[in-house]
């Protein structure tokens, strides 16, 4: 689902819970013999990896599991993802770091409802079976994107300041005059086609309509997955 499509159609379900991208990599791993989630239907499989979930709660499955069906030890990981059918964890295999090896990544779903979508990126090192930090798109988005409100010949408009981009001129109806954009509802990490990590930050109004989209390119740096490029484009009215 692209991001126009997610800003406009969601579920008219409240906001299961709603938390930034950042994480501990080093402490949310364990380790456990496969056996253990043998006869628990797995919550996504995708070829010989399947991900399972030792808990629900709340709407959120709690605990991932991840058995690469190789003999090898299950990992488990603290990560949490909504339990609602149509929103499973997505799993992609893509070498991101240039050594021939493909990383495992897993997208969750935080929470989800009206005007609300958020997810986190997970990246796993086979080699080292350890999971790789992963940038926060939101806290990046806060720090690099700002707004102001410009009224120049009569009309207003909201002007999107951005690093290393041109200012991005956004339509303002006359009722959101003293009202900018913020962001923090919608975080949807993807792998993209030229098959990068990428994440989308949406700028809303307090009525939740988008008013335009951050979009961060992240490559590999050091051992961590550092945004590399940030743009913003406006929505179109």
């Amino acid at each position: 689902m692209n991001h126009r499509r997610k800003m406009t159609v969601f579920a008219t379900i409240l906001l299961l819970e709603a938390t930034g991208c950042a994480f501990n990599p080093g402490a949310s791993m364990q380790k456990s013999t496969p056996s253990v989630e043998a006869s628990v239907a797995p919550l996504v499989q995708e070829g010989k990896i399947s991900l399972y979930a030792s808990e629900e709660k709340d709407g959120l499955y709690h605990h991932i599991a991840i058995d690469e069906g190789q003999g090898e030890q299950v990992q488990h990981y603290d990560w949490d993802t909504v339990s609602n059918p149509g929103y499973e964890p997505m799993i992609h295999e893509q070498d991101l770091n240039g050594d021939g090896q493909a990383e495992m990544i897993v997208i969750t779903t935080k929470g989800y409802g009206t005007g609300v979508y958020i997810s986190e990126a997970h990246v796993i090192e086979r080699q080292q079976q350890t999971e790789v930090a992963v940038e926060d798109a939101l806290a990046y988005t806060k720090a690099h994107v700002s707004f102001s409100v410009v009224h120049q010949s009569g009309t207003s408009s909201i002007r999107a300041a951005v690093t290393d981009q041109p200012a991005v001129e956004l339509s303002l109806k006359a009722t959101d005059k003293n009202e900018l954009p913020q962001f923090g509802n919608i975080i949807d990490y993807r792998l993209d086609e030229d098959h990068t990590l990428t994440a989308e930050v949406a700028a809303q109004l307090a009525d939740g309509e988008a008013v335009g989209t951050a979009i961060l390119h992240y490559q590999w740096d050091q051992g961590t997955m550092k945004v590399s490029q940030i743009t913003f484009e406006a929505v179109a009215s």
